[in-house]
């Protein structure tokens, strides 16, 4: 139960990490960069901050259906 709610933290953690770290690239607004680094559209990076979510939601619900009810 424990590694899937640390999953799950790492998870959120990172797609938080993304979102707050997205900004426009200076050569293309319609683009973003992160943290200074690449060049993604919106799209793409609306998707890869959709999969972290996912990914903690999944692991968040894996971590609440394996705890030991006492």
């Amino acid at each position: 139960m424990l590694r899937y709610f640390v999953a799950g933290n790492v998870w959120a953690f990172v797609a938080v990490v993304l979102t707050l770290g997205r900004r426009p690239w200076r050569t293309a607004p319609t683009r973003y960069e992160f943290l200074g680094q690449g060049s993604l559209d919106p799209t793409g990076y609306n998707l890869i901050i959709a999969f972290c979510v996912t990914a903690a939601a999944i692991f968040f619900l894996l971590a609440w259906k394996t705890h030991d009810k006492h």
